[in-house]
């Protein structure tokens, strides 16, 4: 019998940013090993052609017929992963008809689903949050979070003695496009502060350069590979994030978090880590008062050990696929 093929299908890009992709490229790696994988994307960077040639072919869609493009692709034989809030549910019904079966990865839950599979690594979530079908099956919380490698290894990995008396180390990150330049607000905020001793910012293909500050404690990383973002995350005091993929990330390698929320989708999310405390809150961070409490975090940091992510998460993910294609 030949190995059942999935078609994992996700976007980025400056308006989207980078987190659906990345997400779903985490889950390709996962299950690359049990499944003949097969990545589509529209119009795709530099930066993800080389990501996705790490893990598993891709094929490129015209960002103008990406839709009918992809249906184009599918014979029914194949388990689909769709993963963006543009998919309706039309949409995903013309993938169930031409035979497929359908895994949908979200986080919002503001449309009726008709997934065989929903996939949400946030916390706080019930499958009653859903409108879906009957057989709509659920994969939620943080043992189903989509990490890539070596977040995974990460898990087992101990961090570096940190904080030392010289200042924090600090990390910076608000995605692959950061199209409010949160970046910039933050690092304006900290900068200066005698607490703050080092400021790492990671940023993406899709930022805008201009936007870059020169000061001789701060340092810019760019297009940063998994392995590479793992060890910024072991070495650092503390990381400012938004409550995105990357949080998922920095919980897998026990980094202490300052996080908020920019966009309605992060939100949910946000109140559930604080609610949990995996984070020290600043709540909304297009709110002005979002930057003193980043301030005030930060003048009375204590290190502590931070909760991590388990591991045996791909176990889980390839189980639930066979599952799917019984």
């Amino acid at each position: 019998m030949s190995t059942r093929k999935i078609y994992l299908r996700a976007d980025a890009g400056y308006g989207i940013g980078y987190g659906h992709f990345i997400r779903t490229l985490a889950l390709a790696d996962m299950l690359k090993s049990d499944f003949d994988c097969i990545f589509f994307t529209s119009s795709p960077s530099a930066y993800q052609i080389s990501e996705m040639k790490k893990v598993c072919p891709y094929k490129a869609l015209k960002e103008e017929t990406k839709f009918e493009d992809f249906l184009d692709f599918l014979t029914g034989n194949e388990t689909v992963v769709l993963d963006n809030y543009f998919y309706t549910t039309e949409y995903q019904r013309a993938i169930k008809d031409k035979g497929c079966v359908l895994v949908c990865i979200d986080d919002i839950h503001d449309k009726h689903y008709v997934a065989d599979l929903i996939i949400n690594q946030g916390i706080g979530y019930t499958a009653e949050d859903y409108s879906c079908e009957e057989y709509t099956k659920f994969a939620l919380g943080l043992q189903y979070s989509l990490l890539r490698q070596p977040f995974l290894d990460a898990c087992n990995r101990k961090q570096n003695n940190k904080n030392s008396t010289q200042g924090l180390n600090v990390l910076v990150a608000f995605g692959g496009s950061d199209f409010l330049n949160l970046t910039s607000s933050v690092i304006s905020e900290i900068i200066n502060k005698k607490s703050v001793n080092k400021i790492t910012a990671i940023i993406g293909d899709s930022y805008n350069t201009s936007n870059l500050i020169n000061n001789p404690k701060l340092t810019y990383r760019k297009n940063l590979s998994a392995s590479e973002i793992v060890n910024l995350f072991l070495s650092v005091d503390v990381a400012i994030l938004p409550a995105s993929t990357m949080m998922n990330e920095a919980l897998a390698c026990g980094t202490q978090i300052i996080g908020g929320y920019y966009i309605d989708n992060q939100e949910h999310d946000y109140y559930m880590f604080l609610k949990e405390k995996l984070i020290l809150g600043v709540d909304d961070y297009t709110d002005p008062r979002a930057f003193a409490l980043i301030s005030k975090h930060l003048d009375n940091f204590i290190c502590q050990n931070a909760i991590q992510i388990t591991s045996n998460i791909p176990k889980r993910f390839i189980y639930l696929f066979k599952s799917l294609s019984v």
